[in-house]
């Protein structure tokens, strides 16, 4: 949202002359051969072909402001419809019959620039950089700047190809851009319109307000509301319109009636009553299919001020619902046969199995991360989630080549970015690789501050951005982060991962009792994820509890048998070479094998 009302007020906004602008360049492929082989036909074909494009351009808000014998130039206002209406053209053009035996081909490249403004034409270096962009656009396709893809990531549901920086004729600087729509689409169109299908949906109904006070509503209406845009933010989840569902208000409806109206998987009811001082919200998930509740509490908070209170009880119900969304889901997806799922539900599987250590599960996690990526080349969550299988393969000590499966970590990462550059779980995932594998400290915070500007109330953008601030000594910071990804999440499935990310952050504090409670929270839960049990040897060696670090350092190298203390210590990611001695020293004062 935030986003396009930048892109708006940037577009409306003129500084005398100048002006913010979306341009679209189009032009016919090879068209001088054409009219040098057949003058007065190629030049009938490009009539017949503008009587077919231009109604839409206009239609799309597209204005044409420079005709240029086999070109076209179009000012648009924003970045999406733009994008949009290059590719509804460029698939009427392919679909249109030859004309006169010809059949005319473009390109079409977009680029958001500043221009000057001079009557009803446009100048300068944005129109200067579209057309020779337009140059290397693909025949049928269309080629955008990175100035747009950063406006309509995510929003356009084609095919993504990071064409690299490109070098532009009188251009002194390169541009980097991305072919949207290009080449054959079947497979991945198909692909995209399974994933929207298979994502869980749900609707979340208008709460009843039993307060008595009509006047008050307003309370129940913005608490519904607020529920639909963080749960909006999630791009795992459909969410029906807070218009669709305004018709159920005072009604008591069955859960399959909901499905039947609204096609949803499940559905959040629940009602409000203000009593004194206090506010008190009961909520119920069901699912739609069976009928059955799947989750119900009660909430409550003091009314001293409802905004306040709005939005915690709001965040509440998100933090709580959302990991019974995905619990209910795997249920689902662990019924079927493998056979029959599709690429949203091999990752649900996928990463249930990321931090199983028993039996090769974690071996089995990989295989689900690849079919999801060939059901569904464009799922950025599905390739970040395969590079974080690589990141933990190496942290437990399975790799046999972690030199390679740094390489894949890093190739699997940047591809992720690529498809989505707005997907919160993809961008956390990514920056902790980022950080941890490659210690790019820098780009892993500009990638965590990107996906909270894409949700703020994303707890894995808020739990795995912590462990970065602990490698580069910004402890209170990484204790803050870690804090409020618990508060967001206290009922993930995963949560002793949460649990060792607050022991590093305590431990690289010089806080060991802290640290050792928290670890020891995360071993209860998972006794064989190995990163948590080297700082939870570590803390209690540093505490002066020899005994217990020597007994946590046997379970440790009974899961990483050829760990070395100083090997790993040395390479491990915290920036300060000083911290990395002291963590050798105490684990090897824990017992482990220098």
């Amino acid at each position: 949202m935030a986003r396009r009302h930048v892109a708006a007020a940037l577009a409306d906004k003129d500084y005398g002359n100048r002006r913010l602008v979306v341009v679209a360049a189009f032009d016919v492929v090879g068209f001088s051969t054409v009219v040098e082989a057949d003058e007065d036909n190629a030049l009938a074909a490009w009539r017949v072909l503008r009587r077919e494009i231009d109604p839409m351009i206009a239609r799309g808000g597209g204005r044409i402001f420079k005709s240029l014998g086999d070109g076209l130039l179009v000012e648009f206002s924003s970045p999406v419809e733009a994008t949009r209406t290059a590719l509804g053209v460029q698939a009427a053009v392919a679909a249109m019959p030859p004309t006169r035996d010809i059949r005319l081909e473009l390109r079409c490249a977009i680029h958001m620039g500043d221009v000057i403004v001079d009557g009803s034409d446009l100048l300068g270096d944005g129109i200067n950089i579209v057309s020779r962009l337009q140059d290397h656009a693909p025949v049928g396709g269309v080629l955008v700047s990175a100035a747009v893809m950063d406006l309509i990531s995510g929003r356009i549901e084609a095919p993504i190809d990071d064409m690299g920086v490109l070098k532009l004729k009188n251009i002194s600087r390169p541009v980097h851009a991305y072919g949207v729509g290009a080449g054959e689409r079947p497979s991945s169109v198909v692909a995209i319109d399974s994933f929207q299908r298979s994502r869980p949906s749900i609707a979340v109904l208008p709460f009843t307000d039993q307060s008595g006070e009509t006047a008050n509503s307003y309370f129940s209406d913005g608490l519904v509301e607020d529920i639909i845009s963080a749960l909006s933010c999630l791009p795992e989840l459909i969410v029906i319109s807070r218009t669709s569902v305004l018709r159920y208000r005072g009604k008591a409806l069955d859960p399959r009636q909901i499905r039947r109206d609204l096609g949803v998987r499940y559905m959040l009811s629940g009602s409000v009553r203000r009593a004194g001082t206090k506010v008190r919200l009961s909520a119920e998930l069901a699912d739609c299919e069976s009928g059955t509740t799947i989750w119900s509490d009660r909430l409550a908070g003091e009314a001293a001020d409802l905004f306040d209170l709005q939005d915690e009880l709001s965040a509440k119900v998100v933090a709580t619902i959302t990991p019974q969304v995905q619990e209910a889901e795997l249920r689902r997806v662990l019924r079927k046969r493998p056979e029959r799922m599709d690429a949203y539900e091999y990752v649900l599987r996928g990463l249930d199995l990321l931090y199983r250590f028993d039996d090769d599960q974690f071996v089995q996690a990989m295989p689900m991360f690849q079919r999801a990526m060939e059901l569904d080349p464009s799922y950025a969550t599905a390739h970040a989630l395969a590079a974080d299988w690589y990141s933990v393969r190496i942290n437990q000590g399975l790799s046999p080549d972690p030199d390679a499966d740094f390489r894949e970590a890093e190739r699997l990462s940047r591809l992720a970015l690529t498809l989505d550059r707005f997907d919160p779980r993809a961008l956390s995932l990514c920056g902790h690789v980022r950080a941890f594998s490659f210690r790019d400290f820098d780009q892993a915070i500009e990638l965590f501050d990107r996906a909270l500007a894409a949700n703020p109330s994303s707890a894995i953008a808020w739990m795995r951005s912590s462990p970065t601030f602990s490698y580069i000594g910004e402890t209170r910071e990484a204790r803050r982060r870690a804090d409020i990804g618990l508060r967001l999440s206290p009922h993930d499935a995963h949560v002793f991962y949460s649990y060792s990310i607050v022991a590093l952050a305590a431990y690289a504090a010089g806080d060991y009792p802290d640290a050792i409670a928290w670890a020891r929270r995360s071993a209860a839960l998972n006794p064989r994820f190995a990163p948590n049990l080297r700082f939870l040897a570590a803390s209690l060696a540093a505490n002066g509890q020899i005994d217990d670090a020597r007994h946590v350092s046997r379970d440790l190298l009974g899961v990483d048998p050829k760990f070395s203390a100083s090997r790993f210590a040395q390479a491990y990611a915290f920036r300060d070479a000083a911290k990395r001695t002291l963590f050798a020293d105490h684990l090897i004062l824990a017992g482990l094998p220098e």
